[in-house]
């Protein structure tokens, strides 16, 4: 992800019409040599295409909006906000801030691991970010405020996935966790719940999550990347069988969790194992029903859920 200065105002100008390599050089009041490279930055992040037309006469491409998510989105939020300067809020490492804040709450010090932001280059435009109401601040903890700015959310998001793999689940720079229904496609790591297998509880699923860059993932990892495959009481029950069977310790997980922006659906994941209740519905999680709790849990050899 690479998001600058001089390639927001360019894309600005491109979407108000400015669509030839000369128009825009003088509208950035830039060399032809500069403006150029802008636009090399812009199509290689998928912002912007280069359109063959013979029929100009002082250039034959036109510079067109590409038809990718992201690139949509920002154009309607540059028409959505006119009067708003966006290059103080997603320029430069600025994005990479948001990317990371923008599915649930993180503390700072994941959101350096993940990004590889310095804490002071944050602290720089944190406040400034706050004042704007593009970012919450609860204890500690920092989110990209969705409310206030659901479209820039929208952009934030599609731009993290953008990817040439198909079902991208979670996304960041390099970093991908996507989806595959074809045992032929598999490619990486695979994890999730199709990795539960290799824990004592092999079950039955007709897609898989794949993890690039290939690597070794901890009982941690699988059982975190499971949550984005948890969407009924089934998937729920085996995700915390999983979790009771293999031992995992909540203060291992949580960073994990936080880091793939899980960490409010896993202290609400975690608010089950202690509840009396037979049918519970917290927010971010299928229904829970107690009992069906016990038959599965009791399946693969965990005792004492009672």
């Amino acid at each position: 992800m690479r998001l600058t200065k001089p390639m927001l105002k360019a894309f600005n100008h491109i979407i108000q019409g400015e669509n030839t390599l000369t128009q825009l050089a003088k509208a950035l009041n830039k060399s032809i040599y500069w403006t150029s490279r802008v636009l090399a930055s812009l199509e290689k992040e998928a912002f912007i295409t280069k359109v063959r037309s013979p029929g100009l006469t002082k250039s034959r491409v036109l510079i067109a909006i590409a038809q990718t998510p992201h690139a949509i989105k920002l154009r309607e939020l540059f028409f959505t906000y006119a009067g708003i300067n966006f290059e103080e809020i997603l320029s430069d490492s600025r994005i990479l801030f948001l990317v990371a804040i923008s599915e649930d709450w993180m503390s700072l010090s994941i959101v350096k691991e993940l990004s590889g932001i310095s804490l002071y280059l944050i602290d720089r435009y944190r406040p400034k970010l706050k004042n704007r109401g593009v970012i919450l601040r609860k204890n500690g903890l920092y989110k990209l405020n969705e409310k206030g700015w659901p479209l820039l959310r929208e952009f934030v998001v599609s731009y993290r996935n953008y990817s040439n793999i198909g079902g991208v689940r979670w996304k960041y720079d390099k970093e991908i966790i996507f989806e595959v229904q074809n045992e032929k496609l598999l490619q990486g790591t695979i994890t999730g719940l199709y990795a539960y297998k290799n824990y004592g509880i092999n079950i039955g699923v007709i897609s898989s999550l794949c993890y690039l860059p290939k690597k070794e993932l901890s009982k941690e990892e699988i059982f975190v990347h499971s949550l984005f495959e948890v969407d009924d009481p089934r998937t729920l029950h085996l995700a915390l069988t999983f979790y009771l069977k293999t031992n995992l310790q909540y203060k291992k997980v949580l960073p994990i969790a936080m880091r793939y922006g899980k960490y409010s659906m896993f202290e609400n994941f975690v608010n089950l194992l202690d509840t009396k209740e037979d049918i519970l519905k917290l927010e971010g999680l299928p229904t829970f029903d107690h009992k069906d709790f016990i038959r599965i849990a009791d399946m693969y050899g965990v005792k004492h859920v009672y």
